[in-house]
């Protein structure tokens, strides 16, 4: 069944993934053909820890998120579990893996520069989805407003037990996008030897 026309989801929610796409494809061009001054050096190594840390907290959080929500976007307002803690925890738990994957790779002014771009493009994306879940849940959903910061969480749930029933498909599906993280960090292991080998040429960055 479509979407009512006001519970469509707006152009810039359209466009989500493949302006994704195109910013991931530039940011991975830049994190091969670029390094940090500091390459090599034990400040990078331990940033490098760092960033594989965020990027496992990153799956994890995603999986919790998808154990709530595959399957029941539009359909039912989830406001328990991750959702509990933030409005939009996939996206924070998606924050926390770009940022995670940049500073892995040794630049904090990428680091830096892609958390701005991501806040920036994904403030008007998270704006859009609000409007469409005001329109599908009304007061229940302002009620959810009212209680429940936007982005960046409160650490603090109710603990309460939540019984779910989830559909494989959907989940095993959604499970397909958080291992693009883990192979992004095969990825960046891989292009760390050829750096250090001195394979390509690249631009140094000043940190």
């Amino acid at each position: 069944m479509s979407e009512a026309p006001e519970h469509r989801r707006s152009g810039i929610e359209r466009r989500r993934k493949p302006v994704s796409y195109l910013i991931a494809a530039l940011l991975l061009a830049l994190l091969v053909f670029t390094k940090a001054a500091n390459f090599g050096s034990v400040q990078h190594v331990v940033l490098e820890q760092f960033g594989f840390i965020l990027v496992f907290v990153a799956v994890l959080g995603r999986i919790w998120c998808t154990l709530y929500i595959a399957g029941r976007k539009n359909k039912q307002l989830c406001t328990v579990g991750p959702y509990e803690i933030c409005r939009n925890p996939l996206y924070l738990f998606s924050f926390v893996g770009l940022f995670g994957i940049v500073v892995a790779a040794g630049s904090i002014l990428l680091a830096i520069l892609s958390a701005a771009a991501y806040l920036v493009y994904y403030h008007g994306v998270i704006r859009g989805e609000e409007q469409r879940l005001a329109a599908i849940f009304g007061a229940d959903f302002a009620r959810y407003v009212a209680a429940t910061p936007r982005f960046w969480p409160k650490w603090k749930i109710s603990g309460n037990a939540t019984v779910l029933h989830v559909d494989s498909r959907i989940f095993t599906r959604s499970l397909l996008e958080v291992i693009w993280f883990l192979f992004l960090v095969v990825f960046i292991e891989i292009v760390e030897v050829v750096k250090s080998k001195d394979l390509l040429s690249t631009i140094v960055l000043p940190f």
